[in-house]
């Protein structure tokens, strides 16, 4: 019993020390631990409330360069009278940037040459737990192979997606996407993980028996390539039956649910998630921003066997730190 009075004892003396410290110490302890504990230790008392709310804190858990990120918005982001309220702001909603790759009403690719109109085809936000920089890459910029021929994709609005446009696939049996992203716009020392971000209409086709592949790597260094599906659900259709990638299956030879993976790749695959806002997310792979001049590839294809495929719309990919 005298034990745990001496303990108790210890513990209030230690929370007093806390309080009795100037409140710019306080401040300076509490920028060392994370958003969620600072609005936790808020709560405690009056002091730390002061200390917990202030400008010196919540700068810490804002990237160096918010104020730049914030002027190239599409829409004036609201004035909030301390950091704090800006911080709640970006990390509850996403605003559409351009990042200055605009040039009058023009974009410019890699090479100098103008493009057709680029309407501000990233978002940005932070994510609530540790104030790390999150992105997310429109459709429109993506790399679509035949992405700008009707035949085989179309570009159409949706009411859900945050994008003023998204890709949808008419008809198409070579199928790849990719992206990159600058490691040095990304929060350094950080773990991320991208996810391409999509849905299926009801009325598509070659994405429940055919697997793609995926990768996250160093742009123009070739990665390791992992099997994953874009289908929640999909059919398990033996190689063999395939005579060649334009056949389809004996009506002899019914589909099977995969209640288990591939027999030859079950360590390898990788199944979508659905997520609150209704659409699709698949893993594409893991970075971490050791080196700030990387430019991050963002790779899901199906390349290889030549399967037709129709009905999936295209939001993008998003890149957000690991979780723990």
């Amino acid at each position: 019993m005298e034990k745990q009075k001496d303990e108790q004892v210890s513990e209030m003396s230690t929370c007093t020390c806390l309080w009795m410290l100037p409140e710019v110490c306080i401040a300076d302890i509490l920028a060392l631990t994370s958003p969620p504990n600072v609005c936790s230790l808020s709560l405690v008392s009056k002091s730390l409330k002061s200390a917990a709310d202030s400008d010196s804190v919540w700068a810490k858990f804002l990237p160096s360069d918010y104020r730049s990120i914030i002027a190239s918005s599409s829409t004036p982001i609201p004035e909030f009278p301390s950091l704090k309220q800006l911080f709640v702001y970006l990390s509850h909603n996403h605003i559409l940037i351009d990042e200055g790759r605009k040039v009058g009403n023009q974009a410019l690719d890699s090479s100098g040459m103008k493009l057709k109109k680029l309407e501000y085809s990233k978002s940005f936000s932070l994510d609530k737990w540790t104030g790390k920089k999150c992105y997310f890459l429109s459709a429109r910029d993506l790399n679509i192979t035949w992405g700008d021929t009707p035949e085989y994709w179309g570009w159409t609005s949706l009411p859900e997606s945050r994008f003023p446009e998204v890709a949808r696939l008419e008809v198409i049996r070579w199928l790849e996407i990719w992206g990159t992203i600058r490691a040095g716009i990304l929060s350094p020392l950080t773990s991320y993980t991208a996810f391409f971000v999509y849905k299926l209409e009801e009325d598509s086709y070659g994405f429940d028996t055919r697997y793609m592949e995926v990768s996250v790597g160093i742009s123009g260094v070739e990665s390791e390539m992992r099997v994953a599906y874009l289908h929640p659900e999909p059919l398990y259709v033996p190689e063999y039956l395939y005579e060649s990638p334009y056949t389809p299956p004996s009506p002899y030879q019914p589909y099977v649910r995969l209640e288990t993976p591939w027999p030859d790749e079950s360590d390898n695959l990788t199944f979508p998630e659905l997520r609150d806002d209704g659409w699709f997310e698949l893993e594409l792979g893991e970075y971490y921003t050791g080196n700030e001049d990387d430019c991050i590839e963002l790779r899901m294809q199906d390349v290889k066997t030549g399967c037709t495929k129709r009905g999936l719309i295209v939001e993008g990919i998003e890149i957000r730190p690991s979780s723990m």
